[in-house]
């Protein structure tokens, strides 16, 4: 039950989650390598203390904590004896369904001899538990697929973190799934979108949502992503997020485990998984990236959630995602008679709660610009020999400014001006014809002020008609161009020089080159990412 904090006066306070239970469901407590065979495993969950441990087929049992006898405590001196534990106080012998077996020095079992064990499955490398309040007993346990039943896909073996007893609740943190309005405050994407109404199927909510991710979280500053989620909810302990990184063709998946530890504490385990490429190198530093983005990125809410409060009457505006949609679907976790108000959300004047009206950005017109851009620089190389270093001016123009004007109304000056100030590159954009033209126009296409603290020699080998391999050590602000290979390149691409020469064009993406195979990478992912940002094309 939800209680009620004291505030100083010695008055009662609203609480921070007016909600009357914890909610029902299934909720991951432990990792498999946490319960090791022949051992009990003491666990606090739910406000309760519990154990956990192995039968000898394998499979993992969770249950209540204390001996219904006298209180002892089963993972302290308790012992397992085959699939049954032995209470260390006076012996009683209690089975994996919570019935005690035997009182070594008593004929007969006192009928409430009997310890509460919770339905549990161990999938996917987690361990959950269908938890129940009281006024929910009777409630069957919902069928919980594999998350590689999804897609289809293969994914790598996952990276798991694991955030202990955050001041939050399970609700709260799910919310964020249809509240695409934070997305841009918190997370510095842009165009967030939901793409359709969230789809509810009992104890399942999908979502589907797209939007411009910044690239300096996964080591590409000064580049946006083209980001698509299909978000899948199973009741308030699971979340599969599938990601595509359209621009890039990466996948990739997130598991959120969000699990209550007390009324208002939760744990949260996240599990990282990417598509594989055809290089197992690339891969295995590409599946790096992307968990330090998620663990970094992810963290952010953090903040805001352990001081924020669950508000019932949200005073909602047009814009917001469908928050009381997303309430009503929760209710169900929540007993009838103390389900955990929903309904009533307040909006302003001219509000809509469930409308989106954030404009998405067209891809196309910014692909459109750029083909414009390299025909008119190819123009003036026809025109001339001339060599000039052709700088890009701010990005956006005139668009840009009535951009910042427009979020100078919901945010502080310094976050603008910060932004402003990390989008602003100057870079050349002259085409090139060949490999040779390439090489000469490296000291033009240096970017010395995103070289700072980089000590790295990043390398090129290039094969096709015009084979070539150089490199160039780059330190500080400086650069030096050399003929052939390096003895320790920081990074090596490997590409064809037609293919390559396309990409400084503008005419292939490069990261989707690189990820579909035609091109490689050896030595630092992380590297070749940063070479977007000194030697842009």
């Amino acid at each position: 039950m939800a209680t009620r904090a004291s505030t100083r006066s010695g008055q009662a306070a609203e609480p921070r989650f007016p909600f009357p239970s914890l909610p029902a469901g299934w909720f991951v407590v432990a990792s498999s390598a946490d319960i090791p065979a022949g051992e009990i495993v003491e666990l606090r969950y739910f406000a309760r203390d519990l154990i956990a441990y192995r039968e000898e087929d394998g499979r993992v049992r969770v249950m209540d904590a204390y001996c219904p006898h006298l209180g002892a405590h089963l993972a302290h001196g308790g012992t397992l004896e085959g699939d049954c534990v032995r209470c260390p106080f006076h012996g009683w012998r209690f089975d994996g369904e919570g019935a005690c077996v035997e009182v070594p020095y008593a004929d007969r079992i006192p009928p409430k001899a009997k310890i509460e064990s919770w339905p549990t499955l161990e999938q996917d490398g987690v361990v959950f538990v269908f938890y129940r309040p009281k006024g929910l007993a009777t409630m069957e346990p919902w069928p919980l697929p594999s998350f590689r039943e999804a897609r289809g896909i293969d994914w790598m073996e996952g990276k798991l973190i694991h955030w202990k007893e955050l001041r939050t609740h399970a609700q709260e943190i799910f919310e964020n799934t249809v509240d695409i309005t934070h997305i841009d405050p918190v997370h510095d994407g842009e165009a967030a979108r939901l793409l359709g109404d969230p789809e509810r199927d009992g104890s399942k909510l999908v979502v589907e949502l797209e939007f411009q991710a910044p690239g300096d979280v996964v080591g590409m500053p000064g580049t946006l992503n083209d980001v698509h989620l299909h978000v899948e909810m199973i009741g308030l302990g699971s979340v599969v997020v599938h990601t595509h990184v359209r621009n890039v063709d990466v996948y990739a998946c997130q598991r959120i485990y969000v699990t209550p530890v007390e009324e208002e504490t939760v744990d949260i385990r996240g599990i990282v998984h990417i598509k594989p490429t055809d290089d197992p190198e690339f891969s295995e530093e590409l599946a790096e990236v992307f968990y330090q983005a998620y663990v970094s990125d992810f963290a952010r809410d953090f903040p805001i959630w352990e001081n924020k409060k669950y508000l019932t009457r949200p005073a909602l505006a047009k814009g917001d995602g469908p928050v009381g949609l997303f309430r009503r679907w929760c209710s169900q976790f929540y007993a009838a008679d103390d389900a955990a108000p929903t309904e009533e959300t307040r909006t302003s004047p001219q509000a809509a709660t469930a409308e989106i009206d954030v404009p998405a950005r067209s891809l196309t017109r910014v692909f459109a610009s750029w083909r414009q851009k390299v025909a008119a620089a190819r123009t003036r190389l026809r025109r001339g020999p001339r060599r000039e270093a052709h700088h890009r001016p701010a990005e956006g123009g005139a668009s840009a400014q009535t951009k910042t004007q427009t979020k100078a109304q919901t945010k502080t000056q310094t976050k603008t001006q910060t932004k402003t100030q990390t989008k602003t590159k100057t870079a050349v954009t002259l085409p090139v014809t060949s490999v040779q033209d390439y090489v000469d126009t490296l000291p033009q296409r240096f970017v010395a002020a995103a070289a700072k603290g980089v000590e790295a020699v990043f390398q090129w080998e290039l094969h096709g008609d015009q084979a070539r391999t150089f490199h160039v050590c780059v330190t500080g602000g400086d650069i030096e161009i050399a003929e052939g290979p390096h003895a320790e390149p920081t990074t090596t691409l490997v590409i064809g020089a037609e293919d390559y020469i396309k990409v400084i064009n503008g005419e292939l993406d490069g990261m989707r080159v690189f990820t579909s195979g035609r091109g490689k990478v050896k030595g630092s992912v992380r590297a070749a990412m940063k070479m977007r940002a000194l030697f842009p094309a």
